[in-house]
């Protein structure tokens, strides 16, 4: 583990000596992706269980950090980040636990200035926390939760179902019924959003906890900057959470996009207008031999994606994808369009995605 130092003037994710540039290639399981280094593949550790999709698209730069290996590891290097332009986004989420607890030896969290860190993974209740916090005699326990899903003006997270962090959740509000001081880091990746709300779209029972727990816990949502050097640089920010927007598109209502691999027909992605959202996945997937226009291919693998929203843009959603498509055609009164490609592993597409499940959430604002 990373040693913290209070008077450390800047700090850095990894040793810059030890840093690589390589280009993303595929993702074979959640903890591995595969990259081209020096003209030549390689596989690194990718410390981070979240689904990234709107990160790990075909070239995208990855900073790999060169390890070395060893008898217990099948890999020289680890995935550490992931470029965009002049900053990089942080997917190292243990090494975000170490920022976090730099900001806050060092006074650089609006709202926690002051407080000491008393002890990491603090035992309390059932569960771990990260941080024990202390000061002038009262306690404080933190999580901290690594974000790196956002939009040009909205951050969420999480970017896939997380039952650990929907209990970490539910352990701190009922600790903070008891009595203790509770609270909830989000570090966001990128100091670009001005917003952020919990993913209601990928795990609305995550959210729902947070939403009852925001009375009992305080909730800091902390947006930071990351040079392509693995720094921290300028101020760290306290975002929003505009819970209107939340309380507005969180029912079991709005747009479904279906997205398959058809095998040797290629791609293919329709889109669902929806009351029934926490249902609709199940029937699709145990439907898509029946009601779907190509066969699948040999993996069965249809995606099911759900765009939480009180509003219709259905026709919005079919515009877009057709957009993107290489062609169309209607059953049953739906649809289908086609795709040589995987859908979500072209950036235009999946920048559209990005947009539906966040900044248009605030757009839709009266």
């Amino acid at each position: 583990m990373k040693k913290i130092e209070k008077n450390v003037a800047v700090f850095r994710a990894a040793d810059p000596e030890m840093l690589r540039r390589a280009r993303f290639i595929d993702r074979p399981n959640r903890f591995l992706v595969r990259c081209e280094l020096d003209g030549h593949p390689v596989r690194a550790f990718l410390p981070n269980p979240g689904r990234l999709w709107e990160i790990l698209l075909p070239g995208t730069e990855l900073l790999l950090a060169e390890d070395g290996g060893s008898e217990t590891r099948k890999t020289a290097f680890t995935a550490v980040a992931a470029l965009r332009g002049e900053s990089a986004v942080l997917l190292h989420t243990h090494t975000a636990n170490d920022a976090a607890g730099w900001l806050i030896r060092n006074d650089r969290i609006p709202g926690l200035e002051g407080w000491t860190v008393k002890k990491r993974e603090a035992s309390f209740g059932h569960s771990r926390f990260d941080f024990l916090l202390e000061k002038e005699g009262r306690l404080l326990l933190l999580e901290v939760k690594s974000c790196t899903l956002f939009g040009h003006e909205l951050a969420m997270f999480p970017d896939a179902p997380s039952d650990r962090g929907r209990k970490h959740v539910e352990e701190l509000w009922k600790l903070a019924g008891e009595g203790y001081g509770a609270a909830v880091l989000f570090l966001v990746q990128s100091s670009r959003p001005n917003f952020f709300l919990p993913d209601f779209h990928t795990d609305p029972k995550f959210a729902q906890s947070l939403f009852r727990a925001k009375d009992r816990l305080q909730v800091f949502p902390i947006a930071v900057e990351w040079n392509n050097a693995l720094e921290l640089t300028g101020e760290p920010k306290l975002l929003p959470v505009p819970w209107e927007v939340y309380e507005r598109h969180r029912g079991d209502e709005g747009d479904c996009l279906v997205l398959a691999d058809a095998g040797e027909n290629g791609f293919w992605a329709a889109g669902f207008r929806t009351e029934k959202l926490s249902s609709f996945a199940g029937r699709a997937l145990r439907r898509r031999g029946k009601d779907f226009p190509f066969p699948p291919g040999e993996d069965g693998g249809v995606r099911v994606i759900s765009i939480r929203s009180s509003c219709s843009a259905f026709q919005d959603l079919q515009n877009d994808i057709s957009s993107f498509a290489a062609g169309e055609i209607i059953k049953d009164g739906t649809r289908y369009y086609a795709f040589k490609e995987p859908p979500m592993k072209n950036a235009g597409f999946v920048e559209m995605l990005l947009r539906r499940k966040t900044d248009l959430l605030l757009e839709r604002l009266p």
